[in-house]
């Protein structure tokens, strides 16, 4: 890389939009900008992969992102966006090794049919993420992702009104977890629990020497022992929180009744943070709630 770079990520969560900007340069990267802004716009909601009213929609979500840059003052032209499990599918399926590229694509058409039965394949975009298997080693599962073409034609069309173009597509709890990896290297000799907490669900994940070996999403109760529960079935060394909802007296309670160790998740640690950040006092307060958002920010690829 020979200059500076901004990249722009937004994770979406129903109507809140939680973004960060991050500069890439030679000597690393520097958070530009972060904050947040309730859309009016509900993405959890079936309308929001309708073609039907997607131009007006469009046009809502450039104003209010144009907004959103114009406060907290960022400039970036490369836009990236993290989906909660509620706007794509997530499933894990096992798949068979000696699988051609043909029958893999047959293969991974035929789980989403088997998810979606009315579905039409070519009305998705669908891509695989390999899982390692509970050593570390390649495993047997993929986890499939698709998220409807019109959904991903509403957002590519929202960059280019932006002037700029989509970067990055990826599950919010990927990005965390990519966040996770990149301010604190030593996890990738760890079996380490990710945990990311909403309102409703638990996004739960496992990540065995840096590689994903399990994810998954449950209904939360603020029930605590549910996330002691997965760490401890999975042999988990340490538990990593981050989120909205994640403080640092819920990690207190759950320190309490984990003998696993718990960890309030920290997406700055590696990211440098200047003191002339709009609202940089805010941002380090709420630092935990940036996890997925940084981890996308900061990908290059």
């Amino acid at each position: 890389m020979k200059g500076t770079e901004r990249y722009l990520a937004f994770i979406i969560e129903s109507r809140h939009i939680t973004a960060v900007e991050v500069a890439h340069s030679p000597k690393g990267k520097t958070l530009t900008a972060a904050g947040s802004f309730d859309s009016e716009i509900d993405f959890d909601s079936p309308e929001i992969f309708s073609e039907i009213g997607s131009a007006s929609r469009e046009k809502l979500f450039v104003r209010e992102i144009q907004a959103f840059m114009k406060r907290v003052a960022a400039g970036a032209h490369f836009f990236s966006f993290g989906l909660n499990t509620r706007m794509a599918m997530l499933q894990q399926v096992p798949v068979e090794a000696t699988l051609s590229d043909d029958e893999f694509a047959l293969h991974l058409n035929w789980e989403l049919q088997n998810y979606y039965p009315n579905a039409q394949p070519e009305q998705y975009v669908v891509q695989p993420y390999a899982l390692v298997g509970d050593d570390g080693t390649p495993g047997s599962n993929a986890m499939i992702i698709s998220v409807k073409k019109t959904f991903v034609n509403f957002l590519n069309n929202v960059c280019h009104e932006l002037h700029g173009s989509m970067h990055i597509l990826d599950i919010d709890q990927f990005c965390a977890e990519g966040a996770l990896l990149y301010n604190y290297p030593h996890l990738a000799s760890k079996r380490t629990a990710v945990i990311g907490v909403d309102e409703e669900t638990l996004d739960a994940g496992l990540l065995v020497n840096g590689k994903n070996s399990d994810i998954r999403t449950m209904r939360w109760t603020r029930d605590l022992e549910v996330i002691d529960r997965y760490a401890r079935e999975k042999g988990a060394e340490v538990i990593y929180c981050h989120g909205r909802l994640v403080n640092q007296r819920l990690v207190d309670q759950l320190k309490n009744i984990s003998p696993i160790d718990v960890e309030l998740a920290d997406p700055f640690r590696k990211v440098a943070l200047p003191a002339t950040i709009k609202g940089v006092d805010e941002i380090k307060m709420r630092r935990q709630e940036y996890t997925a958002a940084v981890g996308l920010a900061v990908r290059e690829e």
